[in-house]
């Protein structure tokens, strides 16, 4: 340990300074997680034929929507799906019981909201594989799932997604459309 160093570590001011700017680094890290999720959205969207709006103000548990075309004549249908996106390792744990992914809901608001939504909510999760060193962006519908769990109180959903591409994007449209 250096000069420099040692006096950062004795000065409470160089501390707090120092502990701040780690803070302000992991926030835009975060950040910028969630900016390439949205731009993930858009592409995988557009590639499904599909709208992807981003809710940019307000976000009480939604955000973005996709509204798919219709198949026949390409315009907007008014058909759409609600997301939650969600980036990072930290929002998925394997429950030690079962072996089970589980998301925690953070804010029981959002459980309510999303059941109270006219159109289904999906919950995507952005993960870094450590073991490939790619990321992996899954979703499920937790609509579906919250109407049909048995523990009704629990802030805890079993995670079940799929991998998120376009093509999947394109099943949940076929689905409205069928």
């Amino acid at each position: 340990m250096d000069h420099i160093e040692k006096r950062l570590a004795s000065d409470p001011v160089a501390r707090k300074v120092l502990l701040m700017e780690q803070t302000e680094r992991q926030q835009r890290d975060t950040q910028s997680e969630e900016q390439g999720l949205i731009g993930h959205m858009l592409t995988i969207c557009a590639d499904a034929n599909a709208i992807f709006r981003p809710v940019t103000m307000f976000d009480y548990g939604i955000d973005g929507e996709v509204e798919f075309k219709d198949p026949e004549t390409g315009a907007a249908s008014g058909r759409k799906i609600y997301v939650q996106l969600k980036s990072g390792n930290s929002y998925l744990r394997d429950r030690k019981r079962d072996g089970k992914e589980i998301f925690t809901v953070k804010n029981e608001r959002h459980l309510q909201y999303w059941q109270n939504q006219p159109a289904d909510v999906y919950l995507v999760v952005r993960q870094h594989d450590e073991m490939r060193g790619e990321d992996v962006i899954r979703w499920m519908n937790v609509s579906e799932y919250l109407k049909q769990r048995q523990d009704a109180q629990s802030k805890q959903l079993v995670f079940s997604g799929e991998k998120l591409d376009f093509a999947a994007v394109w099943r949940v449209g076929d689905g409205l459309f069928s």
